[in-house]
């Protein structure tokens, strides 16, 4: 299977300014805003996506000194695919001194969907990385597809996070496992921030921490909050 690359680079020109790469796939980059050494992208689908089978693979990269955020213009849905396996991998880099905020929308599982997605993140010393991911399980009156998620993060050169998460019917039937529809998770490397009062906020044993809701329905996630106060002042205002 070949894999259909969207791919976003930032780098510093040698008159400080920022220079931006793109390549187009399965999601279409594109430059909404830039001011001083930050950009603003937006990831738009060129088709029907995830279909079964499909293979999307996004890497995005964010060179010293620049300020890379991303956006998902709308939500991704995976569609019934017949028993075949869609497939999403994530390849970030930041740089020293780079921030990296990528506010993904969510991505939803509709019956009989099979997802398997991996990212992968390396931040560089003194480098910041925000990541928002939420999943869906079922569009409206269904249970939802199956998400076999691996994701792995390493800062300075040290492993900082490293999860597998399985979400098929078997594993979300038994006691305790999930309860509920929506995974909303907000992951922080390079730092580690403090969430509101009232967040669950999960600190790693490197510079970097994880808030995670499991609700019903997304619009009560308290993730909203914790967003909010992370991504605050990480790039200067677009």
């Amino acid at each position: 299977m070949t894999a259909r690359t969207t791919r976003v680079l930032a780098r510093l020109t040698a008159d400080g300014s920022v220079q931006v790469e793109l390549a187009t796939g399965l999601l279409a980059p594109r430059v909404v805003r830039q001011h001083g050494t930050t950009v603003e992208i937006a990831l738009v689908a060129t088709g029907a996506t995830l279909l079964g089978g499909d293979h999307l693979r996004v890497e995005l990269s964010a060179q010293d000194g620049t300020c890379l955020v991303v956006r998902d213009v709308a939500g991704t849905v995976a569609y019934a695919g017949g028993g075949r396996i869609s497939h999403w991998d994530n390849e970030i880099q930041v740089g020293p001194s780079a921030r990296l905020v990528w506010h993904a929308e969510p991505l939803v599982l509709s019956d009989g969907a099979q997802v398997h997605r991996e990212t992968h993140a390396d931040v560089a010393g003194h480098g910041r990385l925000l990541l928002r991911d939420t999943v869906v399980l079922g569009r409206a009156g269904q249970a939802g597809g199956e998400l076999t998620c691996r994701t792995r993060i390493w800062h300075d050169g040290r492993p900082l996070l490293a999860e597998d998460l399985v979400l098929d019917r078997h594993t979300r039937a038994l006691p305790g496992v999930l309860g509920a529809r929506v995974l909303d998770t907000a992951t922080a490397a390079g730092w580690r921030p403090e969430g509101p009062p009232d967040a669950t906020v999960l600190h790693l044993a490197g510079e970097g921490a994880m808030a995670r809701s499991i609700v019903d329905e997304a619009h009560h996630s308290e993730i909203h909050a914790v967003w909010r106060q992370w991504a605050d002042q990480q790039c200067a205002s677009l």
